[in-house]
């Protein structure tokens, strides 16, 4: 047999050649994108070339060759079949929300449901208010609703413009209300220092200082006085004021005991002087006769003239020393023409001191001692005590001076709830708005804590120790003087007066200091940072801050106001850095416009009209969606209202729907008589008054608006202190895949825990959201962690922040309790070595690689409590093309490897993404 008997299709016309189509369709659940094609262009021609063979008329056409016009044209059909395969797979991809790539699939599946796209959020902020001070500018200014003013634009950005929304009545003392910084000094027991007006005082240290009060000078027999030798004098010139310091604490014992059964004991603590004086000496002396001859070696016969029973008198010795206990009488060694009647005289010998007054003084020679010159004669107030006094270990303080005191310098940071202004204030009612701003207190150094005990006349003197709880129940750790801190977070004064402190020591152990408010001393950044954690000082460092907060209550204190907010300061301050604007407005982003949309036409059904300028700003409501337009539509001068649908309105209600297109156009159409009233006809009697500008353009640095293209009568300028928040771009197509079902899962009820964190998530601004459950005590809480669409924290005090809560509440079951807490964002630095293909460039490798490692551990990319580990970083590393291998050195300041199962940690309100500043590649050379 020949082969061709043998084998009938030698031809090779039906050789592999069998029935490929159509394709069985299986699509796994959770796919993006559906696998809907029956077939291919390959697929199909060779379907129909395996039908050729099956056909008892087409057995001849044994050639299966491209360039024949039958196979030719099974060609062209496989073409035309794949084409419309291709478009009917696209097609079932958009019937799908999970599935569909275009807006327009998106947009009419959701409102199916009645979702509608987002369309983004206008930002919003406080802007603050300054009035002209010159003389005779107007105190007040009004300033209403639509007052404008622009921002400065940095690099590649374009100028935006904010709109007040509500209508304050600004005053000139409001511009810059400052905390108090002096206070009357507290002289009492224990005082060891005192500021003096001015700093030209002339002390120094080793000078004396006298404190004497109205007491002692009307009774010579007072004890209430003090008198100190200077330690330190220093002269502050910027505060007009000189410190000077004592080691003793004022306040001292009587020179008598008193009897007590068996035993002697020293009388209570005297007192220091009432409403007291300062005086300072000007004059030391010496009693005259102080450097007489020694009386030991003198003659019997000197002796005799001048103590003529000396033999008799057991005090052979010395000079006769005072005439009686009775005299008054004080010679000076020498003529002191400057010591005045009526000034203050201090006769001190080693050990002990007593206070006269000089009623008269008069310039006398004496001869006496065998000295012969002129002299200073005192006549005191009292003669008590004066016969203590030896003429050679004497030493005499006059010519007193009086010194003024000045106020106490006030060092203690402004925190909490209330801050004492240094003047009086009018006008601030419950509700005022009001924004502190200052350097953040970031540095703490521990004062000298000394108490000066007394012990049967003997000073004991005890230095007491402060100590830090650690946060995490450890050991407490011992404080000493002069040692640093970091103030970790805002202070709170407990009940009996005492301030708990949140710090870190330099061993980076965070934890709790109680003390007394003098017992640290604010420091600034030190030159050389030796803080755990923070290698490198940071211009933050040096930054004015801000914050709002609403007024309470103001409460009169003196001569001054004290504002009592109705929540705590979220910082500690440095006193004198404190201003406080209280010529506040609440903002927001866009610049309103008025137009006429066209006339009515009362034939025609769902009348439409377009809007001439674009974007329609949007701003943050307590709605289900977080907006609220700004657009208002009146006809023939008559407000209408914008509902979602026209479906089942009724047909006189004046109503209309916005639809916003691709491009941003939106088109306001109206109802047709039975759903929705008409338009009526007119001649352009249909006017929109709107405003323009949204989306994240719109978040502004603090300090960035300070132009006023509007400027009421008196105001001189305009700034936001608090950078803009709050804004959210329209809603992109994967976030509309999420939100769009939660129409449908709640009807704008949240009853369960993903009801929280669903209705979260699908609020304009918010960029993520987690709702946790929490327990307070025996009762559970729903804790939720919000973050905003731009990555950055939701301050307390936004509009967002409180929107976003009304909402909540709103559609909440009213026993659930619910926390709203904006996330913590971390960063970690990454350190390591690429080793590159030769074949590539090295910089543009390692570029790649970096922007590999800000794209995977970005905000959009990671998660509330996600930790880093090596391993994903170097797999982030080596996907990129070119790296052959990656030697990472450390990981969070940290080496990777020096431990078993090393991470980066997040805890559950924490969001750890990369710094992008951090990243350090250097090129693997072995």
């Amino acid at each position: 047999m020949s082969n061709q008997e043998q084998k009938p299709d030698t031809c090779g016309c039906c050789e592999g050649v069998k029935a490929l189509t159509p394709v069985q369709i299986k699509n796994l659940p959770g796919l993006s994108a559906l696998a809907y094609r029956v077939g291919t262009h390959a697929s199909f021609k060779i379907t129909m070339q395996s039908a050729l063979s099956g056909q008892p008329r087409l057995r001849k056409l044994t050639t299966r060759d491209d360039d024949d016009p039958a196979i030719a044209l099974c060609d062209a059909w496989a073409t035309v079949l794949d084409v419309l395969s291709f478009y009917q797979e696209r097609i079932a991809n958009e019937g799908y929300l999970r599935t569909a790539t275009e807006r327009r699939s998106i947009l009419e599946m959701a409102r199916s449901i009645g979702y509608e796209l987002r369309p983004g959020v206008a930002a919003g902020t406080y802007l603050a208010f300054t009035l002209e001070t010159a003389k005779g500018s107007p105190t007040t200014a009004k300033i209403g609703v639509g007052t404008k003013a622009q921002s400065v634009p940095a690099q590649d950005e374009s100028a935006q413009v904010f709109e007040t929304v509500e209508e304050i009545e600004a005053r000139v003392e409001r511009n810059a209300l400052q905390p108090r910084h002096k206070m009357p000094q507290e002289i009492s027991l224990g005082t060891t220092k005192l500021y003096l007006k001015g700093t030209n005082t002339g002390l120094q240290p080793g000078d004396t200082i006298l404190l004497v009060g109205d007491t002692r000078d009307h009774d010579p027999f007072s004890e209430r006085w003090d008198f100190r030798i200077l330690q330190t004098v220093v002269p502050n010139a910027q505060r007009n004021h000189t410190l000077v310091t004592w080691k003793e604490a004022l306040g001292h014992y009587t020179s008598k005991y008193q009897k007590d059964k068996d035993r002697k004991k020293p009388k209570p603590t005297v007192e220091p002087a009432d409403n007291p004086r300062i005086y300072a000496f000007r004059q030391r002396a010496a009693l005259f006769g102080h450097n007489a001859p020694d009386w030991r070696v003198m003659s019997d016969e000197i002796k005799e003239s001048y103590e003529p029973d000396y033999k008799k008198d057991k005090r052979k010795w010395q000079w006769p020393d005072f005439e009686a206990k009775e005299d008054r009488r004080i010679y000076l060694d020498a003529a002191y023409p400057k010591i005045l009647e009526d000034s203050w005289i201090v006769l001190m010998k080693p050990g002990y001191a007593e206070l006269y007054k000089a009623v008269n003084v008069a310039t006398e020679s004496r001869t006496d001692f065998t000295l012969n010159s002129k002299t200073t004669l005192i006549d005191t107030d009292t003669g008590l005590h004066l016969n203590w006094f030896p003429r050679r270990d004497t030493v005499v303080f006059a010519q007193s001076e009086q010194l003024d005191l000045a106020e106490r310098p006030l060092s203690i940071p402004v925190f909490g709830n209330r801050i004492i202004l240094g003047q009086a204030v009018e006008g601030l009612e419950q509700g005022h708005t009001l924004i502190v701003s200052g350097k953040r207190l970031r540095y703490l150094r521990v004062a000298e804590r000394t108490r000066v005990i007394r012990v049967d006349w003997k000073e004991i003197t005890r230095e007491e120790k402060l100590l830090l709880d650690p946060a995490d129940d450890s050991e407490s750790v011992t404080l000493m003087t002069g040692d640093l801190l970091e103030v970790v977070g805002a202070p709170v004064l407990t009940s009996e007066g005492l301030i708990m402190w949140h710090l870190r020591d330099k061993d980076g152990i965070s934890g709790f200091v109680t003390a007394e408010p003098d017992d640290f001393i604010p420091e600034p950044a030190p030159e050389k940072h030796d803080m755990v954690d923070r290698p490198e000082l940071t211009t933050e460092d040096e930054q004015i801050v801000s914050e709002v907060v609403k007024l309470d209550r103001t409460e009169k204190v003196g001569d001054f106001t004290r504002l009592v907010f109705t929540s705590q300061l979220q910082n500690a301050y440095q006193r004198d850095s404190v201003t406080i604007n209280g010529n506040i407005a609440r903002a927001t982003h866009g610049e309103t416009k008025k137009e006429v949309l066209g006339s009515g036409d009362g034939s025609q059904t769902f009348q439409k009209l377009e809007l001439k300028q674009k974007p329609l700003t949007y701003t943050s409501a307590a709605t289900s969606s977080g907006t609220k337009s700004t657009l208002e539509v009146r006809v023939n001068d008559l407000l209408w209202e914008e509902v979602s649908t026209l479906n089942g309105v009724p047909p006189e209600k004046r109503v209309y729907i916005t639809r916003i297109a691709d491009d941003g156009k939106v088109t306001v159409q109206f109802g047709d008589g039975i759903n929705g009233a008409r338009l009526p006809t007119g001649v352009e009697n249909i006017v929109a008054t709107y405003r323009v500008g949204t989306s994240l353009d719109g978040m502004l640095k603090a300090g960035q608006i300070s132009t006023l293209m509007t400027r009421p009568l008196g105001v001189r300028e305009v700034s936001n202190p608090l950078p803009s928040t709050g804004a959210d771009n329209p809603e992109k197509l994967d976030r509309a895949r999420r939100n769009a079902p939660l129409t449908v899962l709640t009807f704008d009820r949240i009853v369960s825990l993903s009801d929280f964190e669903d209705f979260a998530n699908a609020f304009a601004g918010i960029g993520k959201a987690q709702a946790t459950i929490m327990w307070d005590g025996e009762q559970p809480l729903v804790h939720i962690t919000v973050a905003g669409a731009d990555g950055g924290p939701i301050a307390p005090t936004s509009d967002l922040y409180w929107n976003l809560i009304d909402g909540i509440d709103a559609a909440r079951h009213p026993d659930h309790r619910v926390k709203v807490d904006s996330y913590k964002r971390l960063t970690f630095n990454v350190k390591a070595k690429v080793r590159v293909d030769g074949s590539y460039i090295v910089e543009d490798v390692l570029a790649l690689v970096k922007a590999a490692l800000k794209n995977a551990f970005s905000f959009e990319k990671r998660w509330f409590g996600q930790a880093v580990t090596p391993s994903e970083v170097l797999a982030v590393m080596q996907r990129v093309q070119g790296v052959i291998a990656v030697d990472l050195e450390e990981l969070g300041g940290k080496d990777p490897f020096e431990e078993e199962h090393f991470r980066l940690p997040a805890d559950i309100d924490q969001l750890l993404t990369i710094n992008p500043d951090g990243i350090v590649l250097t090129e693997m050379t072995i």
